[in-house]
């Protein structure tokens, strides 16, 4: 893995474990970041990341580096791992002002997806919903949730008892042939990969609920990562192979390869 920190190569990430407590914000957790696919050496919808973080940014009061920094930093590590042909790169930003970018081979996903309820709902009118922020203890614990079930994620529910988003991904599911998402007031995350899936292959936004998801014809997981990935099991429900998720998966696939900055 490469790491770089404030725009230089280093071996080894040191952070301040002294001084004022509002400036550390590792220890904090107070800061953003954002995982984006590389291939072959070059992000994909670098562009797309980096408009929501700044976006982000600005939501939370949290000052981040000049843009252009950032984005030469990038070049820097992507030129330093070439050797890296499908990869995940992470920047942070954190409060004290440091920004750190990792950039390590992509792990395959499982090929076996399945799901089970959380049972503590999201507040979607929190001023970090839809923020990915390094604040991840809810999500460490519904992944946590999920393994000690007999699970590999979560459908997680808002204050409101709609479907908002899994524990690191968002959801779309299946029904009559159209495929929904959960709209951005539930306080799921702004995903990249969703607001594509929206903007160029007709899905739908839509509330649901846990039980109405649940009957759906398929469910899947959207990332930039994962791009689109049909999940096999929820709750107790099995769910058989969808020809129309499959040429949706493969449509996306194809167009994520001759679209590296959509």
């Amino acid at each position: 893995m490469k790491i770089l920190h404030n725009g230089a190569l280093v071996t080894n990430l040191a952070l301040p474990a002294f001084g004022e407590l509002k400036s550390n914000g590792w220890l904090l957790g107070d800061g953003i970041f954002e995982s984006l696919k590389t291939i072959n050496g070059q992000c994909w919808a670098q562009t797309r990341h980096l408009d929501r973080a700044y976006k982000s940014g600005a939501i939370i009061n949290l000052g981040l580096p000049d843009r252009d920094q950032v984005e030469r930093g990038i070049r820097t590590i992507l030129e330093a791992s070439k050797k890296i042909t499908v990869g995940r790169l992470r920047i942070t930003f954190l409060s004290s002002g440091d920004w750190i970018i990792t950039h390590k081979e992509l792990v395959p996903f499982k090929n076996r997806l399945t799901l089970v309820d959380y049972p503590f709902p999201k507040n979607e009118k929190s001023i970090l919903a839809g923020i990915k922020t390094i604040s991840y203890g809810e999500n460490a614990h519904a992944l946590r949730f999920a393994e000690a079930s007999g699970f590999d994620d979560v459908v997680i529910s808002n204050l409101a008892g709609l479907v908002s988003e899994s524990a690191v991904s968002n959801i779309v599911w299946e029904s009559s042939g159209k495929f929904y998402t959960p709209p951005l007031s539930t306080g799921c995350l702004p995903g990249v990969t969703r607001s594509l899936l929206l903007q160029y292959f007709g899905v739908i936004e839509r509330d649901t609920t846990p039980s109405q998801l649940q009957e759906s014809e398929a469910i899947y997981l959207v990332s930039s990562t994962r791009e689109i990935q049909q999940v096999n099991r929820y709750n107790a429900t099995e769910y058989s192979l969808s020809s129309s998720g499959v040429e949706l998966i493969g449509k996306f696939a194809e167009w994520v390869r001759g679209n590296l900055e959509p």
